[in-house]
């Protein structure tokens, strides 16, 4: 499955578990992840719709997708139709609008997982779910305009919401199909107040304090409203002449605000709270290119956004705060730093990381992993401490904006590491492509038929009548899986402290050697143990039904070599039935084990003969390979020795397409303790074919 999957009638539809990619990739359905919706969004340029039912998944997953929502530079509007629940609402927090069906549900939650271990081991599973609680309440949070406390009782509680309690509460915006236009008014009066719910109960104690709302009567959160509304009164504003989308009667009440006695107070909570989203994103958007260039601090933002005002006001706020920052830097000039400029900051972190300074590495000589957390972290530091601003570092996404569904630290380390294991991967080369034709390449895990043609290809006579006889094709196939096989990396906390450079170099050698190793061993594996043959469940090397065996073990000699390649002259092709229809196979490998390295090489190595009849015929067509797999040690022998033709080699490998190298991923990106990554290769071998091999036990 890929993104366009999700993709129907010009909508994303989202239905199923929210699961890392590597699951979606193999199932047909009812699953997606956060790659395969960031494919689907890449192919809307402008605004886009998104259906979701989905009972949830993986919140990492979530997280993802809700920074994929917000980086879409068109409007995203998510209409819940069914549910979305724990991951799910997760996800669409930062969706420009959410609108829910009529009978659709919302749900929010703890995160949960399942642990075996010691008591140690659940301690600190324990702090790490809290840690995700605190983090996940804080955008459930921004969305609703709640406080976070009161949000992470709402998820310890594990509260199912309905499509009205949904609106109300703030994590929605409409019930699909009703006609909600905010009055210009209304969302003019409350983008001057709504900062947070924090700030509107602020504005209603003050009012009611100053005797202007009788407090008695102005509980819950219709007085607080009213004690705001009747603040932006000194606007000149009239609140009388609001237009609201729903008037139903209200609980009588003892001195009632008269211009507030018709209004919804749910549906006024709702749409001051769309004004405060509108407000705060309008905001960091207007500030976005000043941070990237460093002219602002995200503190600094933060705090215009804390103080209320309009836009247009905490534009003249923030060009304020960066006159004030030019004069204590001595001025100079600014420059505005757009995606692709941000996009090659990034690369020339990496590149300096890896000890490149030849492009944008320059900007960046001798950076180094601790130094790299806290130039990520302190934009976005509150604290003073330097513990402080590498955390921040690690989990920041004020440079890439979390587009790749990791922090900005996560994806630079992993690519880090990635393009060093590849580097290293290609470095140590491969020793056994000399029995293995080109590589094939795998969709998937299942077996994959390495398949032989062949038939009666001799040209017959052509009839009188012009008709050419008919060949008749076969084929045999040979079974061959890849398998995937890694290992987990941990780049913790404590290693960035300790500015531990060794890993991004230690780490990646070892893997790319654990690759070549693993690779080694499932090709010559097949030969040293003469792997049986799916075709005609016959050993690779067999005498009578291969003719590619010798009957006798011999040294490496004139004699032994000719009758191996009298042998490999006599192979005919695969389904000819004509007598005389040899495939003419030469050999121009000998392979032989550490113990028959000095021999081969005398027998291959030119020399001048005294006499005719100690001329060596073969010196010249033989190149002389040494593998230490076949050795005896290895569980091989230290005597057989084998003659391989490179035009029909013996062995079939494969690569999982999309993985011809060892990979590095991000498994946990936006953690601030650690960032984990999987190392994962992806490789299978099978013996495919015997017409091109000859093998000599060898002398005993």
């Amino acid at each position: 499955m890929d993104g366009e999957d999700l993709i129907l009638n010009g909508e994303i539809i989202l239905e199923g578990d929210v699961l890392p990619h590597d699951f979606c990739r193999f199932l047909e359905s009812g699953c997606f992840s956060a790659r395969m919706v960031r494919e689907a969004l890449d192919r809307f340029d402008g605004d886009v719709t998104v259906r979701v039912n989905s009972p949830g998944g993986s919140p990492y997953e979530g997280e993802a997708i809700r920074a994929a929502f917000e980086a879409h530079k068109g409007a995203v509007t998510v209409v819940v139709g069914g549910v979305a629940a724990s991951a799910a609402s997760l996800m669409i927090m930062s969706a420009d609008r959410i609108e829910m069906t009529a009978g659709s549900l919302l749900m929010i939650h703890n995160p949960a997982t399942c642990l075996c271990g010691n008591a140690e081991e659940f301690r600190k599973q324990a702090e790490e779910l809290d840690r995700l609680a605190r983090v996940y309440a804080g955008v459930y949070a921004a969305r609703s305009g709640r406080p976070v406390d009161e949000v992470m009782q709402m998820m310890t509680e594990e509260t199912w919401l309905g499509p009205d309690e949904a609106v109300a509460a703030g994590f929605a915006d409409a019930i699909t199909g009703a006609t909600e236009i905010p009055p210009p008014e209304l969302e003019a009066a409350m983008s001057l107040s709504r900062a947070s719910a924090a700030t509107l109960r602020m504005f209603a104690d003050r009012f009611i304090a100053s005797g202007q709302v009788p407090g008695a009567s102005q509980t819950g959160a219709a007085g607080r409203i009213q004690a705001v509304m009747a603040a932006t009164q000194e606007t000149s504003m009239d609140p009388d002449k609001l237009t609201p989308a729903v008037t139903p009667p209200i609980p009588s009440n003892p001195t009632p605000a008269p211009s507030m006695a018709a209004t919804d107070e749910a549906a006024i909570a709702q749409r001051a709270q769309l004004a405060e989203r509108t407000r705060q994103r309008d905001i960091r958007e207007a500030a976005q290119p000043f941070m990237a260039a460093g002219q602002l601090t995200q503190a600094e933002v933060e705090r215009v956004i804390d103080e209320g005002v309009t836009a247009d006001t905490a534009a003249r706020r923030m060009m304020a705060i960066m006159a004030q920052n030019d004069g204590e830097t001595g001025g100079g000039v600014r420059v505005r730093v757009t995606r692709d400029e941000t996009e090659t900051r990034a690369e020339g972190m990496i590149q300096a990381m890896m000890r490149d300074y030849s492009g944008p590495g320059a900007d960046y000589r001798g950076l180094r992993v601790r130094r790299l957390a806290m130039e990520l972290g302190d934009s976005t530091s509150r604290g003073f401490s330097e513990s402080d601003v590498i955390m921040n570092g690690m989990r920041s996404t004020t440079m890439m904006g979390g587009a790749h569904g990791v922090s900005d630290f996560a994806y630079i380390t992993t690519e880090v590491m990635n393009r060093t294991l590849i580097a290293e991967y290609n470095r140590r080369g491969a020793n056994w492509n000399v029995v293995t034709g080109v590589p094939l390449s795998a969709s998937d895990f299942r077996e994959l038929n390495a398949v032989r043609f062949g038939g009666d290809f001799q040209l017959k006579p052509v009839k009188e009548n012009g008709e050419y006889e008919q060949a008749q094709l076969a084929d045999e196939a040979e079974g061959l899986k890849v398998e995937r096989r890694g290992r987990t990396i941990h780049l913790t906390f404590e290693a960035v402290v300790n500015d531990d450079m060794g890993a991004f170099n230690r780490i990646p050698n070892e893997f790319a050697m654990a690759a070549r190793m693993m690779e080694n061993s499932m090709v010559w594996s097949l030969i040293r143990s003469n792997a049986v043959l799916k075709s005609d469940s016959t050993a690779l090397f067999h005498a009578a039904k291969h003719n590619n065996l010798a009957a006798a073990g011999a040294a490496i000699s004139i004699t032994s070599v000719g009758a191996g390649r009298a042998a490999m002259w006599g192979q005919t092709a695969f389904g000819s039935k004509d007598k005389d229809d040899f495939l003419q196979i030469t050999p121009d490998q000998l392979i032989v084990p550490p113990a028959l390295e000095v021999p081969a090489l005398q027998f291959a190595t030119a020399t001048v003969p005294t006499t005719d009849g100690q001329a060596n015929p073969y010196k010249g067509t033989l190149t002389p390979i040494t593998v230490p797999q076949l050795s005896a040690a290895a569980g091989g022998s230290d005597a057989a020795w084998y003659l391989v033709s490179s035009e029909l080699p013996p062995i079939s490998v494969a690569y999982l397409d999309g993985y011809e190298a060892p990979v590095v991923r991000t498994v946990e990106g936006m953690n601030p303790d650690r960032v984990t990554m999987d190392a994962r290769h992806i490789f299978g071998a099978a013996a495919t074919e015997f017409r091109g091999s000859y093998k000599n036990p060898g002398a005993s």
